[in-house]
């Protein structure tokens, strides 16, 4: 069976353009959430109601859908690092949760929730190593459509609080 072998020098690259990519989402997204406020504001003009505070919430989804799967991809970019750190730390919270369990059979009542605290960041630890599947779901069909309607969204919204900026400045 043919290895394959990647070049860290290409990895990389492909690193800062992912992560340049990433910088873009997050400023259209602070630029969407940003044009919401002129947006509620121009609500206000003819008294806030219930209504307008659902309508100003709900024009915060597009954005938090786009910073989601920013962060997604920020994730998936790190696998390779995790990959590489995954043996070492396996071994240190398996060292790690016989320390508690040898602790745990010579400690007293009043030491359990110590004992509990440790056990809980050995075993959260551990959860963080063995989830490498939940960032992939960034890239399923329906979650890439959805975000790709919500970027399209967060460009609409720019708009729509540049026109809701002008009107207010104007009024």
């Amino acid at each position: 069976m043919a290895r394959i072998t990647l070049s860290t020098a290409q990895f990389s690259t492909l690193q800062r353009v992912i992560e340049g990519f990433v910088r873009t989402l997050r400023r259209l997204a602070l630029v969407a959430a940003l044009a919401v406020i002129p947006i509620a504001l121009l609500f206000r003009r003819d008294g806030f109601d219930t209504l307008d505070a659902i309508v100003s919430i709900v024009l915060l989804a597009p954005t938090a859908i786009v910073l989601f799967f920013a962060h997604g991809v920020l994730q998936v970019v790190s696998l390779p690092d995790r990959f590489r750190r995954m043996p070492g730390e396996g071994q240190e919270r398996v060292t790690e949760l016989a320390r508690v369990a040898g602790d745990a059979r010579t400690a007293r009542l009043r030491s359990a929730p110590l004992l509990l605290w440790r056990l809980r960041s050995s075993i959260g630890s551990v959860r963080d190593v063995a989830g490498i599947a939940l960032p992939l779901r960034i890239f399923t069909p329906g979650f890439l459509t959805l975000a790709a309607f919500a970027a399209f969204g967060c460009l609409i919204l720019a708009g729509a609080g540049l026109v809701a900026l002008i009107v207010l400045a104007a009024g």
